[in-house]
């Protein structure tokens, strides 16, 4: 068999339900450009429940689908894995709770051509199982992914000091990989697939070294956010972990890291200070649908606890 175009790869956790309305967004795709495809599924799951998914779907898959169990509970490692099983010149990501527009990844691969660009990223887009966004988010920004750049147009992902302008994530992305990954070389760094935030750090960290990132505001796809992500204290640690994220990557290609950490430091008091005030005025503590100060104490405590990641947040342990 030659060499695909793309490979399509979705790592999964035990979300068998969710995951066969991945692949089947993955299958439907209008692939208008001729594309050779190929679909390649990671699970991560101790029970392999992914695997009877991806056998019941390639039966009538027009395109060849591979099934990979990897055991190894380290987020790098496993988008590592991705990447290696994929056989294509191009990679496109989709996470496993995600459900791709029928032509996302035409819109992807137009992108990246028309710009001659090394990568593609596109918006996430949130339906709420709730059927409306939180109170303390009535727009669900939030929830979604969307830089608000023109189609097409290239990503200046980082300041010349070395901050990251926006955060990015594997999930609607696709990459060159001969040209991303001359070497060879895996593409994660381990030392954050254990506290997160290691595909942010890859995208940053490729642009760094002169990899250009377009936007493609067509290539959609949309994930159904859960009720229990939509809780103020499930939001507030997930704040707070994000922020770490970003303060580890900030710092780890600040050109001066000294003063990058006094700098995030110094916010991060303020943040915490300010955000107790916000919180106290608005009587936030206890509420369930106001969280604008408590939201700006995480910003701050993790900026002042990035070197105690939170790491892997638990998830209700729900096979669907």
């Amino acid at each position: 068999m030659s060499r695909p175009d793309v490979s399509i790869v979705v790592a999964t956790y035990n979300r068998p339900g969710l995951l066969a309305n991945t692949l089947s967004s993955c299958l439907a795709q209008t692939n208008r450009l001729g594309l050779s495809l190929e679909l390649v599924v990671i699970d991560n799951h101790p029970s392999l429940n992914g695997e009877p998914v991806v056998a019941e779907l390639a039966a009538t898959a027009p395109f060849p689908m591979r099934y990979v169990a990897e055991g190894t509970r380290n987020m790098s490692t496993l988008r590592n894995r991705g990447f290696s099983e994929a056989a294509g010149r191009f990679v496109a990501f989709i996470d496993d709770d995600e459900v791709a527009d029928p032509d996302w990844l035409d819109e992807l691969v137009s992108a990246a051509r028309d710009r001659d660009a090394e990568i593609a990223v596109g918006p996430r887009l949130a339906i709420f199982e709730a059927g409306h966004p939180p109170a303390y988010d009535p727009q669900g920004a939030q929830f979604a992914r969307d830089l608000h750049l023109p189609d097409h147009a290239l990503v200046d992902l980082t300041a010349a000091s070395g901050k990251p302008r926006y955060g990015l994530g594997t999930g609607n992305s696709l990459f060159d990989m001969e040209r991303c990954f001359p070497n060879g070389e895996a593409p994660m760094r381990l030392a954050f697939g254990d506290a997160g935030g290691e595909d942010a750090e890859l995208f940053v960290r490729l642009h760094r070294e002169g990899r250009r990132i377009v936007w493609a505001a067509k290539a959609q796809v949309t994930e159904i956010v859960p009720v229990h992500r939509t809780e103020v204290a499930y939001r507030l640690i997930r704040t707070r972990r994000e922020t770490q994220h970003y303060v580890s990557i900030y710092i780890d290609g600040a050109r001066h890291k000294r003063l990058a950490w006094a700098i995030l430091t110094a916010k991060g008091i303020l943040q915490l200070a300010a955000g107790a005030v916000i919180a106290t005025a608005l009587f936030e503590f206890g509420s369930t649908t106001r969280a604008r100060g408590r939201l700006t104490m995480a910003h701050g405590l993790g900026k002042l606890s990035w070197k105690n990641p939170v790491g892997y947040i638990q998830e209700p342990n729900n096979p669907a």
